[in-house]
């Protein structure tokens, strides 16, 4: 085995060097959650920025309503206090995104000052004499991580504005609570924003965009993981900013154009609601449970031997289906041509172990499947076998995020013999590395996952000379965070001079769909493409989603889920 060329994508792509940015605090409390303190100790590690002052809420201490007096007052919406105090006992995490924790010592040091706003309905308001307090401390950006809605000067207090985070797609849901209501409607996919605040309630300039996939039974759940995604939302604009200056604050494809909100202000559920929205959400989860105790959600393969030109064959409802043995599944086709016939990569799991390994599925001309071997097996799980060839040899690069490495396999012996040639990457939770040679220059597709979040909507891209490295993260990484359109779903390829990358849809629930999007710019420094159609399995009766596709010389496959009973033999 060669000697490592390993690169940890987050530590290549600082801003340049220059005075670092000066970020101020608004904070009710020093104990802060821990997405909160993810984001400031985020900043302090930076290069590129700096906490200059904290800004402590002078009217939180005041003493509260009695507990009767609460009760009362929000006898109304007692049904949904109830719901998150269940929800939270049967499905939050320990320790979870809300977990408080102290600041100081992330904080030691910085100034403080304590301003006690003048408070009106729901808004807050600085004095003249704290707006200039502030002022006086020369501020690049204010991020408001505790207060209430701010109104007046108090948003125009430092240089580049007040950044303040919506936790929900504000094109589609305004008001709150965050991620309840995704959950409650069956939503696909739960929004986050950060913004510079406006006079203009959750009509700020969204300078962040996010979607995650929507938890089908928790909002706990659900929040836990799109906070914790978002916490790194602050760090990727401070680190554009300095890069870039203010036009990297212009990046809103919504900004210019017409988009009406047409949907309620959402609020915290009345009784009656919840009471509704309770029966609903039990219903989903008894008819989840059921069906899985009947039914197996499995993977298997469809293909179409074919002439003609490079690409997937657009006609699926010419596919065979091949299904796997009922005791496993077959996932993550990719295809080679060989003398014989074809050879399919997949990833090939038992259920017995629930460990994934890279089996080698054999097809003659015709697209006949003669036989089915493993081919590469480790203590940890893989999957998504992406198979290439470069300098006259053949190579692999499976997917290993359950080892935390990207890892580079050369064929010695095709197709069952596979030796370690590099560790690409360590330290990282990579899936679906994606390799492409574009004039000389390759690039690697791959979702990288935040820790304890779903890792459906992060793309990152890098580049080198050659597939065994040294990689460079892309400077604006992740390039795409919408799980919608992210995750590789297979080989780029080339159809009429343009290049399309296949990605998996992984809104409602994963590996739904695959979308095809048209590469519009790729450099070392840049990243643009668009969705341009989509694949969705509906060509056949009984699939329910499909979510990769690939194609070699003269064949095509996919797979798909299908459903099947679990005690028929």
């Amino acid at each position: 085995m060669h000697d490592n060329a390993r690169v940890h994508p987050f530590t290549d792509h600082e801003a340049p060097q220059r005075t670092a940015l000066r970020v101020g605090l608004l904070v009710d409390s020093l104990r802060q959650p821990q997405w909160v303190y993810d984001i400031i100790a985020e900043i302090q590690e930076s290069s590129y920025a700096r906490v200059a002052l904290i800004v402590e809420n002078g009217d939180v201490d005041r003493p509260e309503r009695s507990v009767v007096r609460k009760l009362l007052t929000q006898r109304h919406r007692i049904g949904y206090a109830l719901y998150c105090r269940l929800d939270d006992r049967l499905f939050r995490r320990h320790p979870d995104a809300f977990t408080e924790r102290p600041i100081d010592d992330l904080v030691d040091g910085v100034p403080r000052l304590r301003v006690t706003p003048i408070k009106k309905k729901w808004s807050d308001y600085f004095q003249p004499e704290d707006v200039q307090a502030v002022r006086a401390h020369d501020l690049d950006v204010v991020l408001r991580l505790g207060f209430r809605i701010l109104r007046g000067d108090a948003l125009r207090i430092a240089r580049h504005g007040v950044w303040s985070y919506h936790h929900g797609d504000n094109l589609v849901n305004r008001g709150g609570p965050p991620g309840f209501w995704e959950v409650m409607d069956g939503e696909a996919v739960t929004g986050s924003v950060l913004q510079v605040l406006s006079d203009e309630l959750d009509n700020g300039t969204v300078i962040y965009r996010s979607h995650a996939l929507t938890d089908r039974r928790s909002v706990r759940r659900n929040q836990d993981n799109f906070y914790r995604k978002s916490a790194a939302f602050v760090t990727r604009k401070l680190r554009d900013l300095a890069a870039d200056g203010p036009a990297a604050l212009a990046c809103d494809p919504h900004a210019d154009v017409y988009m009406p909100y047409t949907r309620r202000l959402y609020k915290e559920p009345t009784n009656a609601e919840m009471l509704k929205l309770g029966v609903r959400l039990a219903r989903r989860y008894v008819a989840d449970k059921a069906q899985a105790a009947v039914y197996r959600d499995t993977w298997a393969l469809a293909c179409r031997v074919h002439a003609g030109a490079p690409g997937p064959d657009p006609g699926f409802h010419r596919y065979k289906l091949l299904t796997p043995p009922r005791d496993r599944f077959w996932a993550d086709p990719c295809p080679v041509a060989t003398d014989e016939g074809f050879v399919i990569f997949v990833e090939e799991l038992p259920f017995r172990t629930n460990k994934g390994h890279i089996s080698a599925l054999h097809l003659d001309r015709q697209g006949t499947l003669r036989h089915v071997e493993p081919v590469l097996e480790k203590t940890h799980h893989l999957s998504y076998p992406f198979v290439f060839d470069w300098r006259g040899e053949r190579f692999m690069i499976p997917e290993t995020g359950a080892n935390r490495t990207v890892e580079l396999y050369r064929a010695t012996d095709f197709p069952r013999g596979w030796t370690l040639e590099r560790v690409l990457m360590d330290g990282v939770y990579a899936v679906d590395a994606t390799l492409v040679d574009i004039d000389g220059r390759w690039y690697m597709f791959a979702n990288v996952g935040v820790e304890g979040t779903l890792n459906y909507d992060e793309l990152h891209v890098f580049s080198a000379a050659a597939p065994d490295g040294p990689w460079r993260p892309h400077p604006r990484n992740p390039v795409k965070s919408d799980a919608r359109c992210a995750r590789p779903a297979g080989r780029l390829f080339w159809w009429n001079g343009s290049l399309y990358r296949p990605s998996q849809d992984c809104s409602g629930q994963y590996g739904s769909a695959i979308v095809i999007n048209k590469v519009t710019r790729l450099t070392p420094t840049e990243f643009a493409e668009r969705p341009v159609s989509r694949v969705e399995a509906k060509w056949a009766p009984g699939l329910l989603g499909t979510h990769t596709l690939n194609s070699a010389p003269g064949i095509s496959v996919v797979d798909v889920l299908i459903r099947r009973p679990r005690f028929t033999r």
